[in-house]
């Protein structure tokens, strides 16, 4: 089978570091093994999302020397594909409408999911239904088997304003691409096994494999991230001296690769010397600050 993997921004923001980092581990990862990199806009949460930064990301990414197989996918194009999904897991039973609210949820248990099928003619979000078949640990390349809590409530897939969640689209995508291995930042790792049993209800035909990477951080708590006003990557430098810090921060050896390089040349000599082993698990600052 042949190896295919993704990055997927979301356009919130401009790439930071901790972005690139993903970038380059995601697409280290996929061209070491053969395989297809992809890339992919997750932009349907259109409240913290804008155009602008799509551009943006496009442009940056291909400033840096990254080459990515196929067309760019942006979520936000495809909505009524996810609308179809839900539906598809409402009528197999995997999802249910609910009426709740956050606050309402926070009181007393959600009890829609026993309510008849009139219910659904109001307002509602779609929600994914748990059972017992929902994982309990997920394989991760660098870390071995991680083990997970199940949501303490169903997690949203459409809201009731009709926002396709992260979750859908995200599993729905990774199906439609044929994805077959995510790398990603590891505050992802909790929400894995929701994704799993996503998967599984939506009929996939093979087990994802996953590669959690190391978080880049703000401070001692705070992941780096454009919520926290993280500066674009490249304001903190030019193209070389960034990618060459998110490699020292993979634990990558930059032996052989210089500032003189291109972007391009830097990617190939790197994949010449990738070595998935070196990936620290610990999460780390930003070096550029």
């Amino acid at each position: 089978m042949t190896y295919v993997g993704r990055f997927a921004p979301s356009p919130s923001g401009r790439l930071h570091f901790g972005s690139l980092v993903c970038a380059l581990g995601s697409y280290l990862r996929a061209k070491s093994l053969g395989g297809r990199i992809l890339l992919r806009i997750e932009d349907t949460d259109t409240s913290r999302c804008h155009p602008d930064n799509t551009l943006e990301i496009i442009d940056e990414l291909s400033r840096l020397g990254f080459v990515y197989d196929g067309k760019v996918r942006i979520q936000t194009e495809h909505l009524e594909e996810y609308y179809e999904q839900g539906l598809k897991l409402y009528e197999s039973g995997y999802a249910y409408y609910c009426s709740c609210t956050r606050d309402s949820l926070k009181r007393t248990p959600c009890q829609c999911v026993t309510r008849p099928p009139e219910f659904n003619r109001i307002p509602c979000a779609l929600r994914l239904r748990l059972n017992e078949r929902m994982p309990a640990f997920f394989y991760d390349v660098l870390r071995g088997y991680v083990a997970c809590q199940s949501p303490l409530n169903a997690p949203t897939l459409i809201r009731k304003d009709g926002l396709v969640s992260y979750n859908l689209a995200c599993v729905a995508d990774d199906l439609r691409q044929g994805v077959n291995e995510v790398v990603r930042g590891a505050d992802l790792m909790e929400v894995t096994t929701t994704q799993q049993y996503l998967s599984f209800a939506l009929g996939a035909g093979y087990v994802m494999s996953y590669l959690h990477l190391p978080l880049v951080m703000a401070d001692d708590k705070h992941k780096l991230s454009k919520q926290n006003h993280a500066v674009p990557v490249l304001d903190e430098g030019n193209c070389q001296e960034v990618l060459l810090a998110a490699l020292r921060f993979l634990g990558q050896s930059t032996c052989g690769i210089s500032v003189h390089d291109t972007p391009r040349m830097i990617l190939n000599k790197a994949l010449s010397s990738f070595d998935v082993r070196r990936i620290p698990l610990e999460s780390g600052g930003d070096p550029l600050r």
